[in-house]
């Protein structure tokens, strides 16, 4: 039997007062994935490549979500 264990990372960041708060889920050599409590972005060498979110599930594309692109604005301000 094989245990692997991931342990999360939280960042947080203060912006204009407000804090701002997501989780490192996985790091590797090219991709990362990134969460908050609304979505989960895909990262492939700093550029998202897929998301998820509550309310519409999978996403093939990252882009037009409003759960995922205020993710995505969080990680990249």
């Amino acid at each position: 039997m094989i245990v692997i264990e991931i342990k999360k990372k939280t960042t947080k960041v203060n912006i204009n007062m407000a804090e701002v708060a997501y989780r490192v889920v996985f790091e590797g050599a090219f991709y990362k994935i990134i969460e908050d409590d609304e979505a989960s972005l895909l990262l492939f060498e700093g550029k998202p490549i897929s998301a998820t979110c509550v309310e519409h599930g999978t996403h093939g594309s990252p882009y037009g979500c409003p759960h995922v692109e205020r993710l995505m604005k969080k990680i990249f301000s």
